[in-house]
Formats: C-alpha cells, structure tokens, sequence
C-alpha cells in the first residue's frame, strides 16, 4: 500500500485508498461507549458516597450516646439517615422505637414484628425478614452478644425497601444499641433496688408525708410525677383455683415486665409484690373535670383491664381496686380497700372482672362485723342446723340453698345447676323450711338466709 499524500489524506479519498470500509461513528453510539467506560466509576461513587454517609450517620449516633442522649433520640437519628421507622427490643420486654413508630397508626405492624420477635425458637439467632400487617416486611437483626435471642433491632420497610447497605448498618449499629442496653439494665438495675424499697415503704404506710414521699421518689426514680389522684389496685388469677393466687415465682417477673411496659397518655403505673399480691399503683391527672369518685369508675378499670390482659397474655386475670385518694400518703388506705375487695369478692363468689370497694354493698358491711357473740348467734341460729343435716346426709341442704338464691329462686334453674332433679330440689328446699323454722315465700326470712350465708362464707371457721 502506497504511502497516502497530503491530498489523499481528504475525507472523500479514504475509501479509496484503504483495503476496509471507513463509517463515521454516530453520535447515539459515541454516548453509550462513553456511558459505559464511566458507569463503574459511577457506581463505585454511588456505593463510597453512601459509606459516607452510613459512617455519618453512626458517627452521630455514637456522638449523642456518649453525650447522654437516649436511645430513643439515637433512633430518630438512624430513621432520618435510613429513610425507614426502626426498633430495639431489649432484655426483660423493654421496647425502643423512632418517631414513625411512636405513632399510633404504626401499632399493629410494630405488635406483629415483637410478637415474633419475643417468640425466638430454632430462628432465633438468625437475622432475616419478617411479615407484618398491609402486606409489609420488617427486617430484624439479631444482637448476638447480648445472649438474649429476643434482642434485636427491627428496620421496618414503610417507605422503601431495605437495601444490602441497611443491612450492614442495622449490624454496625448493633455494638452500640449493645453497649447502651447494657448501661440501660444497669441503671435500671440499680434503681429498682431502690424503687422496690421505696414501694415497699410506701404500701406499708411508712411514708407519711407529701414532702417525705417526694423526696424519696425523686431519690428512686419513681416514674409518677406529682399525681392528681392515686388509687391501689390488685390483680386476681382466676385460673390459680379457688384462692386466686398466682404461683409467687412469676410475680416479681410480671411486676417488672408491667414497670417497663407503656401507658396511655395520662395513665402511669407502678407495680410491687406486696403482701403475696401483685399489687398496682395507678395515677391520672384529675384536671378535666372528673372528680376522685369517678377517677375509679368501672369503665376506667375494664379499659385498663384490657390493656393489662393484651400485655400479660392472660385474659383471665381479674382486678380489684380501692378508692382513689388524692395525696400519696394515704395510699395504704386505698390498698387496704382493693384487698378486702378482693378477699370479699372471691370469699362470696361475686362475678365480675372488675370489682371495685365501693361496688361491695352489703358485702362490705358484712366483712366489718367483728367476730362476738351476736355474730356466732346469727350464724348458729339458720347456718348450723344446715350444716349439721348435711354431716348426717340430708342432702347438700346449704349448697341447695345457695344456689336456688343465685338462681332468683328459680326451682327448675336451680335444678340444672346442680344437676338434680326438680323434685328433688323441692324435697330439700322444704327439708330447710322444716329444719329453720322459715318459708322461703317471707321476704323477711330469705333476707336472712341470705346474709347468714354471706356472713359465713366470710368467716368459714364460725360454722
């Protein structure tokens, strides 16, 4: 090939002189060549831009810890930075969650992911994804050296997916939430010591002024701050059997979970084993018009029923409540009152999940007779008899009687209660009449039958 001249170097003349096909590149071509040799670049820019800014945002994360910020802000900070709601699930039920989650619209989606957070099982050292409510997913990654497989972090999708970067960070961040959990168990630690001992103090009546009761709550932590109304309250266990009392091992173990629990806006709460009781120590603000009779009120006590069944697991538990009291130290009163609630209640076989001192009745009026001679005279003259007959085989004449008044004197119910048959029943409920010397058709005489059987159910060892 012959060496190309300064003329032969025109564009036109080229193909000419060489021995392959000469084509201008187009433009469109130029740009996806270009693309392609700074897209890695690019990409390698994208991933060191946003290790920058996970770098960043654990930065200030580490910064507010160590400047005494609470793990809640920490969150707050991670949700910014992540762009999606995230939570801690820690030791002994507490619970940590950023601004999104604190809502109350994000309640189910957080309730589902702790349930199955708290479920631990085979899965439970596993970091993976998890459903919750609307079809959304949850990632939660486990803190393997806190030695607890129900404490994690939860990074919830509400607004984006999560990413593989997510992921490391939720794990970077893990050392920290660690570390603060740790100093968080420690504190708490050290003031429930104090706290149990300050309660204690309280329920027995040791404290007994305001000024006295500020100081030593300040002192301990107490959570309630300069209540409006304050009433006690105990917790019944209807499945413990007829006594209704839980195995004492679990009390300590529910007393705290319901300390670290959360509240509605303007309901605190503490809770002490006092006495063998699980007992509470409830506080509202007294500002909106309600008086201290209606601070107590049933609707008030079924609504934190509920709320302390759905966070226990049990549904079958019971609640007894005292008057509320407006200074702290007359509390003991108020206990004094939810436990003979509580005693009256289940000695008298009243129904109910809520009961409260002032729904007693005449059940209150019986508990304060004092044992003496009128009293065993009372249950001598229409319980003995009774109880004597029974002893000798006439019948279950007292459980017959007792039922046919809960029965409203309905012969046939009765009957079906009992599993007897109704000429049977008819045959002891005339038995008692000729026994006691009554009818049972005189107001008068069922009146006091009634009260006989009462009274002696509230003092079984009188008859």
């Amino acid at each position: 090939m012959t060496p190309m001249s300064r003329k032969d170097a025109h564009l036109d003349s080229r193909p000419t002189r060489v021995s392959f096909p000469i084509m201008e590149p187009k433009e469109d071509f130029l740009e996806m060549a270009v693309e392609a040799r700074l897209a890695p670049n690019r990409s390698q820019a994208e991933d060191y831009g946003q290790l920058v800014e996970l770098q960043s945002a654990i930065g200030r994360v580490s910064r507010l810890l160590l400047e005494g910020g609470s793990l809640e802000q920490a969150l707050d900070t991670m949700e910014e930075a992540l762009g999606n709601p995230i939570a801690v699930f820690g030791s002994r039920g507490g619970e940590w969650r950023s601004s999104c989650l604190r809502l109350p619209d994000a309640s189910p989606s957080f309730a589902a992911v702790a349930a199955q957070v708290r479920r631990g099982g085979e899965r439970a050292s596993v970091s993976s994804f998890v459903g919750t409510d609307g079809g959304r997913r949850a990632y939660v990654h486990r803190i393997a050296k806190s030695g607890d497989p129900a404490t994690a972090i939860a990074l919830f999708e509400h607004n984006r997916p999560v990413t593989a970067l997510d992921m490391l960070t939720l794990a970077r961040l893990s050392a920290f939430v660690d570390l603060e959990m740790a100093n968080i168990d420690a504190v708490r630690e050290v003031e429930g010591k104090y706290l149990e001992l300050f309660l204690q103090d309280w329920l027995s009546g040791k404290i007994v002024s305001e000024l006295d009761w500020t100081m030593r709550a300040e002192v301990c932590g107490c959570e309630i701050k300069r209540p409006g109304w304050l009433y006690a309250a105990v917790i019944g266990w209807e499945e413990a059997g007829a006594g209704g009392d839980a195995p004492d091992g679990t009390l300590a173990d529910l007393s705290r979970r319901l300390r670290s629990g959360r509240r509605l806006p303007g309901r605190e709460l503490l809770s002490a084993v006092f006495g063998g009781d699980l007992v509470l120590i409830l506080t509202g603000d007294d500002g909106e018009g309600r008086d201290l009779a209606e601070a107590a009120g049933e609707a008030s006590l079924r609504e934190l029923l509920e709320e302390l069944r759905a966070e226990l697991a049990m549904p079958a538990i019971r609640l007894f409540a005292g008057r509320p009291v407006a200074k702290p130290e007359l509390l003991p009163a108020s206990l004094s009152q939810a436990k003979r609630a509580k005693r009256v209640a289940e000695v008298c076989g009243l129904a109910g999940d809520v009961v409260s001192y002032d729904n007693l009745g005449v059940y209150a009026l019986l508990y304060l007779i004092p044992g003496g001679e009128e009293r065993e005279q009372f249950l001598r003259r229409y319980m003995v008899p009774l109880q004597q007959a029974d002893r000798k085989g006439g019948g279950r004449l007292a459980e017959t009687l007792e039922m046919f008044f809960r029965c409203n004197g309905n012969i046939k119910l009765t009957s079906e209660k009992l599993y007897a048959h109704y000429n049977t029943i008819v045959y002891r409920l005339d038995k008692i009449q000729s026994i006691l010397g009554v009818s049972l058709d005189d107001p008068e005489d069922r009146l006091q039958l009634q009260l006989s059987l009462k009274l002696g159910q509230i003092s079984p060892g009188s008859y």
